[in-house]
């Protein structure tokens, strides 16, 4: 899935079983199941979490369109960077516990490149090509955040900053370069399947654009030169939404506590989304919700006055993951 080799339908099976708590623990991906007849979350290789195989994971569940688990994984690695030591990527943890190995890596290469690459290749989606003077940008931005900060990347000879910004009915990208040569960018945001595509400027003129729908979201695709002056292209949407989760790590030596968002599936007419989460047994979760306003009912959770999804999972036996469906209904 790194390399997009599988089609589209065999990784999301694939992705919705990683995405599950028998894989996903709340520091990252166990490499086997601990439903294994094998698994041993104390070995090296029998059921242990590795940053490396998190990072893949995430580049991976990003490169197809999932992006609620990758961006956890990509947060677990990430948070594992204050975890202790400022700075330092243990190289292996416990699949049962919060807990590095006596024996692994203090401070493991591999594993800090697992929170670059989820960023760059996954939640930004960019790829250059200097060949062709192309810089590709495919961004799957968590729906909560509303600015992101792209600068110094190396297009050959040319050198470029970017600013993207989002409101309830806009999303803008602003490139500046410096530096000689040619410079394309193809610009090719995830929106909900939700989102209705207005328009798209360049400096106040229109822009063709395409829009690339997948099983999960889809992508407006704008390609466009980037020239000396201001290049500042504005897309134009009604009906935006979004929902985001924001993890952190449960204390050191316990267990997996947080909520897993396995599936997300909307209907013909894009008026229901379905989720299959699943959560500690009696525990309660909040989801951030971009565009609240446009929520009719929810069935499975509640939304809150301060507009935050919050999900209660069923009585269940002691720390056991249960499973619940959560229904978000639309107006037209």
């Amino acid at each position: 899935m790194w390399f997009g080799l599988p089609d589209a339908s065999r990784a999301d099976q694939t992705i919705t079983k990683l995405a599950a708590e028998e894989h996903q623990t709340d520091w990252g991906m166990r490499i086997i199941s601990d439903r294994s007849s094998i698994y041993d979350g104390s070995g090296y290789h029998y059921g242990s979490v590795w940053p490396l195989f998190t990072g893949w994971a995430s580049v991976g569940e990003y490169r197809y369109h999932r992006e609620l688990p990758a961006y956890l994984n990509l947060r677990s690695n990430a948070l594992l960077g204050v975890d202790g030591a400022l700075g330092h990527f243990t190289e292996v943890l416990s699949g049962d516990y919060n807990q590095s190995f006596a024996t692994s890596s203090p401070h493991q290469i591999w594993s800090a490149a697992m929170v670059i690459s989820p960023i760059l290749r996954g939640m930004l989606g960019l790829e250059i090509d200097a060949a062709k003077h192309e810089m590709k940008l495919a961004p799957h931005i968590p729906a909560d955040w509303t600015s992101v900060g792209i600068h110094n990347v190396h297009v050959g000879g040319v050198n470029v900053d970017l600013q993207y910004r989002k409101t309830m009915d806009s999303v803008v990208l602003e490139a500046k370069r410096t530096g000689t040569g040619d410079c394309w960018i193809e610009f090719s945001p995830a929106f909900s399947l939700r989102t209705q595509i207005v328009s798209v400027e360049m400096n106040g003129r229109p822009v063709p654009f395409k829009v690339q729908p997948s099983s999960n979201d889809q992508h407006l695709l704008a390609r466009f030169p980037l020239n000396g002056g201001p290049n500042n292209l504005v897309i134009h949407m009604k009906n935006d939404f979004g929902l985001s989760l924001n993890s952190e790590l449960p204390p050191l030596g316990s267990a997996s506590r947080g909520l897993r968002v396995i599936i997300q599936s909307w209907n013909a007419s894009k008026t229901q989304l379905t989720l299959q989460v699943s959560g500690r047994a009696g525990s309660a979760y909040e989801m951030s919700v971009w565009n609240s306003g446009q929520i009719s009912s929810v069935e499975g959770a509640v939304l809150t006055k301060n507009g935050k999804l919050e999900i209660r999972i069923p009585a269940g036996p002691s720390e056991s993951y249960v499973p619940q469906d959560v229904e978000i209904r639309f107006g037209r």
